[in-house]
């Protein structure tokens, strides 16, 4: 089975600015509660009582903070520009979504966007900035999830969802968003530049 899943991984810690992040994302937060072990997060992330309520997860592991992004939008918000600025760190974002054979990656540095590359169904999309050392050997119009998940570990921010931790869980209501679902294959309210 192949995942459908997006992640957005921040240098540092910074779990407790995660809610100010969500409202910066348009969200408002319904409830926000911790459990200790990643099964009890994964059905968390299975809340949806309806299609205005979704729900997000945060955790902090070997010095980066991840938010587990099931929505797949999170790493295509330019909010990531003024937090990598404020912290002075790497914001490293990534998708994968199998059933459409899509897959990304956003690398934003200190108030910059460095990287963003988008394929769907074996065709790239977005191809902004220089190609990252992580990404070598990669040919993004072959992605597959294997890959991804390894130019994320390359870049520090390797993924371990599962693990038991204390997770982060935020039930979200997004019903006043102008435009959601906008970006097919991405799950987004905005589709990047060029995205197929």
């Amino acid at each position: 089975m192949s995942m459908h899943i997006s992640v957005v991984s921040i240098e540092g810690e910074h779990l407790d600015e995660i809610a100010d992040i969500l409202r910066k994302c348009e969200y408002v937060i319904e409830d926000s509660f911790t459990v200790p072990t990643g099964d009890q997060a994964s059905r968390e992330l299975d809340w949806n009582p309806d299609c205005n309520r979704v729900a997000k997860v945060a955790y902090v592991a070997d010095g980066w903070t991840f938010i587990v992004d099931p929505e797949l939008v999170l790493m295509v918000d330019d909010v990531w520009l003024k937090y990598s600025q404020k912290w002075n760190t790497r914001v490293v974002g990534w998708v994968c979504e199998g059933a459409s054979g899509s897959y990304g990656l956003t690398v934003f540095d200190s108030g910059s966007k460095r990287r963003e590359v988008f394929s769907g169904e074996g065709e790239v999309g977005v191809n902004n900035g220089k190609p990252l050392p992580e990404e070598s050997e990669m040919d993004w119009s072959q992605a597959w999830e294997d890959d991804v998940l390894e130019i994320a570990k390359r870049l520090g921010a390797e993924y371990d969802f599962l693990a038991d931790r204390e997770y982060l869980v935020f039930h979200l209501d997004e019903s006043q968003m102008e435009v959601r679902g906008a970006c097919p294959g991405f799950n987004s309210r905005e589709k990047p530049n060029g995205a197929i």
